[in-house]
């Protein structure tokens, strides 16, 4: 083997060992730039929240893969807890409406009915009958937008604490440098559907009308 043969042999040699050194030292560095903790890797969030909070960069970076089903339930829990936690506003504001109206509107009757010395017996006990009507038939309706507001109330909260449930499950699966098991999953997903099922449950038994369009969501 000649000498120049044996040069470049021994030149090729040296490259490849030092190829694995070089790509160890790159990803090193690349794996020091990355964020370690939530608390860096979510800093924004934080921030912008003015409190601890996860996010899904924290958690792709961590799991990988093994971080869509969770990504999935959070992004679906939160979704639907801001529509209950809007809804729930909108029904205690109809409610308190109701409330005030009824009141009102009750009272000035009673009183324009009973001082009016004009309107005989039988007509006046008539006109409070029918307002004593409109006052059972407005606090039943009352009820029931006090109902729904407590349906989606609770399952607000419910859904809240299975949002911190999974996060702190999930980050305690990271700190001891285990996985995302599909037991952990069933969990999740069956705790979810009985929120869902609870909520159904109590908003149909909250009104006489049912709101197909508002349980469909």
């Amino acid at each position: 083997m000649s000498l120049l043969i044996r040069i470049v042999l021994a030149a090729m040699l040296t490259v490849a060992a030092l190829l694995p050194a070089a790509a160890q030292t790159a990803d090193k560095e690349t794996r020091v730039a990355t964020p370690t903790s939530f608390l860096e890797a979510c800093a924004e969030k934080i921030e912008n929240r003015g409190r601890l909070r996860f996010c899904d960069t924290y958690f792709r970076e961590k799991l990988g893969t093994e971080a869509d089903a969770l990504l999935y339930l959070r992004d679906r829990i939160t979704r639907l807890r801001a529509g209950h936690e809007e809804s729930s506003t909108e029904k205690y504001q109809s409610f308190l409406q109701a409330i005030y109206i009824v009141a009102f509107l009750t009272i000035a009757s009673i009183v324009l009915i009973a001082s009016d010395r004009r309107i005989g017996g039988t007509a006046k006990w008539a006109g409070l009958t029918s307002t004593a009507a409109l006052l059972v038939m407005v606090v039943i309706v009352a009820m029931g937008w006090l109902g729904k507001y407590r349906a989606e109330y609770a399952a607000q909260i419910e859904l809240g604490i299975l949002r911190d449930r999974i996060e702190t499950e999930a980050a305690q699966a990271i700190a001891t440098k285990q996985q995302i098991t599909p037991e952990m999953v069933r969990g999740w997903t069956r705790d979810f559907s009985d929120i869902g099922r609870r909520f159904a449950e109590n908003y149909g038994a909250a009104t006489i009308i049912p709101e197909v369009d508002r349980l469909g969501n």
